[in-house]
């Protein structure tokens, strides 16, 4: 995907509000001290991490028109480091080894094809007691055109997400289903003539979402657009 298509996305993604709110409620009660976001795009959840109050925040993201936007944005902030790495081998998350808190990895696991290897090196950052929250698509039957034109690797099942975790020896403290609301929206747009996630079809999905999250925060639902894990060490 073009560099330009990809702020198209994350600039539209990040007018979500209600759904970025919702993902950040996931993790929230997690986040402290030291945080480090993995694949922080253009900031939409570092600015709510820093809001809620982390000490220092670091921001990894591998994409150079990302970090000239995350530098722009928080080039000046004493609290946030930028660093254009990528995982499995970051030095800069290497250096911060045991000292973590908080490591929040949402839809960037199934870009990388040494899934393992990055989990491990998120593993390895994190203080005793410290957690790792990671956010991926689900379901491999759902893999389509849209998928594909995100540049994911694979869809994940709970048994595989769990898997990876476990190899790390990291305790698996929650895994379950999220966001069965964007299901059917995901489907509609892989199979249209530009597989794309339209502005219009984001502000239909806001205004549903709060009916939907009624139901979805109360129970615990086997299907969703995504899966949430939080491991802690």
């Amino acid at each position: 995907m073009a560099d330009e298509e990809a702020l198209w996305d994350l600039r539209h993604l990040a007018q979500a509000r209600g759904l970025c709110d919702w993902m950040f409620e996931q993790f929230s009660a997690y986040a402290r001290g030291r945080t480090v976001e993995v694949g922080a795009g253009i900031g939409t959840f570092s600015e709510r991490l820093l809001a809620h109050g982390v000490r220092e925040l670091m921001l990894l993201e591998p994409e150079a028109v990302c970090v000239a936007q995350l530098r722009a944005r928080f080039g000046s902030n004493p609290r946030v480091t930028v660093v254009d790495e990528l995982l499995p081998e970051a030095p800069s998350l290497l250096a911060w080894e045991g000292t973590a808190d908080f490591v929040l990895c949402q839809n960037v696991l199934e870009h990388i094809a040494e899934e393992s290897g990055a989990v491990k090196a998120m593993a390895d950052a994190l203080a005793p007691g410290g957690v790792v929250t990671i956010l991926v698509p689900a379901h491999p039957r759902l893999y389509g055109r849209l998928d594909e034109r995100y540049g994911h690797e694979r869809r994940y099942t709970r048994k595989r997400l769990a898997r990876v975790i476990h190899r790390t020896g990291l305790e698996l403290v929650d895994l379950y289903s999220f966001n069965a609301l964007g299901i059917a929206g995901w489907l509609a747009k892989s199979f249209a003539g530009k597989p794309s996630v339209s502005r219009g079809s984001l502000r239909a999905y806001e205004q549903m979402l709060p009916y939907w999250r009624a139901v979805e925060d109360r129970r615990s639902l086997p299907v969703g657009l995504s899966l949430v894990a939080h491991a802690r060490k």
